[in-house]
């Protein structure tokens, strides 16, 4: 997590505010990226919706659920709308503290009728969300469907069978966080799916429902191709296939803070589907009679430019966001309201400024960001459309946006270019708009990267509408010269590609004419990825395959649970001895993984905690991790490969829950165990309170302190821990 210093005092406290919808990087380059969205807000004198009203909307759809709510525990906000949406949304929220544990919810209504669109909620209890869950997923279907049909015209809803509702990309959750389902249902037309709508609803274990998205409109003004004019399917599966081309690329997901990245095959030809009616190619902005091809990475500058401004001081960027931001006074106010100091996930310091333009009905803030060190811009977009009206007459050309788009980055962003290559796929428009949206990726060892690139957008007059620097700091990039050949992923590209039938919306401002489309769906999902490395792909949606399993008279299931969330790593599952005392580097990487994300960021290679383990070591950004979170403590050697303990299982597991300076006090512990005379007294406390919470059970009265630990020990003990973290933290956060 970025460290925060604040270095300037709020000068303007206003009830104005703003939501940036960031665009999310797509597992696919072939996907087209969402623009972001500004809240725009109501002034109060323009609403006529009360707290009161949405609080009885509430009621109404969940009778039972938030009966400990009051209705002065709820608070709400103005309604808002969105420059490309006008249909006002109107916000409730509660947020209480009962027994140490946090409870909040967050609802959003819109329109007359008050449709809920949006919810989250965390409720207090969720344990049995845990592993074991109560409710198994078939059961949590059940319930997302009643859920459904409190919704109305939602008869023709169906469950998404694309790879939506399984996709997990291999990267761990930790088990210390509930179990959830998501299910997404689509509307059809003429029993086809219409794939740009659904609603996602979440389920916890539990069986509450936390959580639903709404993204569906009316058809009612809408056209629809004729089903029975559709193309052979068998005809399009061959003509995708015999321009089927695979690529190179990495693929970086952070979600919540962690970064972890793959060397991955995906799609080479920037098409997303075939018109079932005549066979062009589905593209970013429409059909195509040709087949898009993407380019090659060409960097947008063939050596470092200079910085921006070095060094540059809180004044620098205050001054700076002052003449950067300026407007004509006669159009709106503008606020330098605060500027921060921060650094963030890749240690370099960012100056973040905090502005709002006041103006005649209303007002809208966010933030800019500036690398403190080359005074480059890091992260920006322009407010200034809310309260001007940018001339279309004479829309700008996607060559000229380009161009202009690249003359911004070298004028604002200068020293992060010979890093970044020109686009390799064709920009997203946003027809409503007249708008463009470029992405130029990040280039590591001449491939691009997926998820870490720069994003500009360029409004209908050329002005620089957003830019957005995204780059990770990762050292540890798989090695290119491990891949699988080209040939022999385009040839599974190729055996499990299928066609979805699903009818698509032109993007065009009347947004009323829906084309049908078949889309490719590769293993089962339709957005997938081979690991370039194993050959395997990322995500593995077909639950109806019996999955292998490991058998054992008493942690079958903790070992199939770890198993199933890729904790557990199993080469040969049929000779797997589960018995066999694990080695100290197995266990910790086994509970990490189970604790956390599973990144670690490999380690800057400067750190060494360990002489034995040094940055080419395959457990490095483990071992390095477990000492950031207090696991060890570094020395001179750890013995990484002799086994591990159950004294030492008991230290790592305190240490975990933050309970060591408990455990030091060992005088107040009486061990009630056979063999307490033999356990070392430097363990003592730890051994008492690992036992005492039930994470390491007895055996016949003994604790076998100096007895190895066993692959099905670990997965027992691992699974209690992960429940232990979760029932005794009031955050709801105490993972890494």
């Amino acid at each position: 997590m970025g460290k925060f210093k604040k270095l300037g005092i709020i000068l303007t406290t206003t009830a104005f505010s703003v939501g940036v919808l960031t665009p999310i990087s797509q597992a696919s380059a072939n996907v087209k990226e969402p623009s972001e969205r500004i809240e725009i807000q109501l002034a109060a004198s323009e609403t006529k919706v009360t707290k009161s009203m949405l609080i009885k909307k509430l009621r109404a759809l969940f009778p039972n659920e938030f009966s400990f709510v009051t209705d002065n525990d709820f608070n709400s906000g103005g309604g808002h709308f969105y420059r490309d949406d006008t249909t006002v949304r109107y916000d409730l929220n509660f947020h209480k503290t009962v027994n140490g544990k946090d409870i909040y919810g967050g609802f959003t209504f819109k329109g007359e009728d008050l449709e809920l669109e949006h919810f989250y909620y965390q409720p207090a209890n969720i344990t049995e969300a845990m592993y074991p869950a109560k409710y198994s997923e078939n059961e949590a279907k059940k319930i997302a469907e009643d859920f459904l049909k409190k919704f109305a015209n939602t008869e023709n809803y169906k469950l998404r069978n694309d790879g939506l509702n399984y996709i997990n990309m291999g990267f761990n959750r930790p088990l210390s966080q509930p179990i959830t389902y998501s299910f997404s249902y689509s509307p059809t037309y003429n029993d086809v799916l219409i794939g740009d709508q659904s609603i996602t609803i979440d389920v916890l274990a539990n069986g509450e429902i936390t959580g639903m998205y709404r993204n569906t409109e009316s058809i009612n003004k809408a056209s629809f191709d004729n089903v029975s004019e559709k193309k052979n399917e068998e005809e399009m599966v061959s003509q995708v296939r015999d321009n089927l081309a695979v690529e190179l690329r990495y693929y970086v997901d952070y979600s919540s803070d962690t970064r972890n990245v793959k060397l991955v095959y995906m799609p080479a030809s920037g098409f997303n589907g075939v018109h079932a009616l005549t066979g062009q190619w589905q593209t970013t902005n429409g059909f195509s009679t040709q087949v898009p091809k993407t380019k090659s990475a060409i960097k947008i500058s063939s050596q470092q430019l200079p910085p921006r401004k070095s060094g540059m001081t809180v004044a620098d960027a205050e001054e700076f966001a002052k003449t950067f931001l300026k407007v004509d006074d006669d159009k709106a106010k503008l606020n330098i309201e605060m500027v921060d100091e921060r650094e963030n996930e890749n240690g370099e310091t960012i100056y973040s400024i905090n502005y709002m333009y006041m103006y005649s009905n209303g007002g809208s803030g966010t933030t800019f960001e500036i690398n403190k060190a080359t005074g480059d811009i890091v992260q920006y977009h322009d407010l200034k459309r809310d309260f001007t009206n940018s001339d279309k007459t004479n829309v700008i050309s996607k060559d000229a946006a380009l161009s202009k788009a690249i003359e911004y980055l070298k004028q604002w962003s200068p020293s992060y270019l010979h890093e970044y290559s020109m686009p390799i796929d064709e920009p997203a428009i946003d027809e409503y708009s007249k708008t463009y949206y470029f992405s130029f990726p990040r280039i590591v060892n001449g491939i691009a990267v997926v998820g870490d690139e720069i994003s500009v957008g360029i409004d209908s007059d050329g002005s620089l509408l957003s830019l957005n620097v995204n780059k990770q700091k990762i050292n540890n990039w798989p090695s290119i010269s491990q891949a699988i050949p080209n040939e022999k992923a385009k040839e599974a590209y190729s055996n499990a590609l299928t066609l979805q039938l699903q009818y698509v919306k032109q993007n065009t401002e009347d947004k009323q004419q829906y084309d049908l489309v078949y889309a490719p769906i590769f293993n089962g999902s339709v957005v997938n990825q081979i690991d370039a490395i194993t050959g395997e792909w990322l995500y593995q949606v077909d639950s109806s395959k019996e999955k292998p399993t490991i058998s054992h008279p008493t942690a079958a299931n903790e070992l199939n649970y770890l198993l199933n969330q890729n904790v557990l790593e199993v080469k040969d599952l049929a000779n797997f001895n589960a018995d066999a005392a694990i080695t100290k580097g197995e266990a910790l990487k086994i509970l990490l993984k189970s604790l956390t994300y599973g990144y670690y960021g490999g380690g800057d290679g400067e750190k060494q905690s360990f002489n034995n383990i040094d940055k080419n070591h395959p457990l490095y950004g483990t071992v390095e991790q477990a000492v950031r979170m207090g696991i060890l403590q570094p020395a001179n050697q750890f013995a990484i490969d002799e086994t591990l303990t159950r004294q030492e299982l008991a230290v790592w597991s305190v240490k975990i829950l933050q309970l060591e300076n408990v455990a030091k006090l060992k005088e107040i512990y009486k061990l009630n165990f056979a063999d307490a005379a033999s356990i070392d007294p430097a363990y003592a406390g730890h051994i008492a309170i690992a036992n005492g919470m039930g994470l390491i059970d007895l055996q016949q009265n003994n604790f076998n302190a100096t007895k190895n630990v066993s692959y099905a020990d670990l997965a027992v003990s691992t699974v209690r821990l992960a429940k232990a973290i979760q029932e005794n933290t009031s955050d709801r956060n105490f993972y890494y």
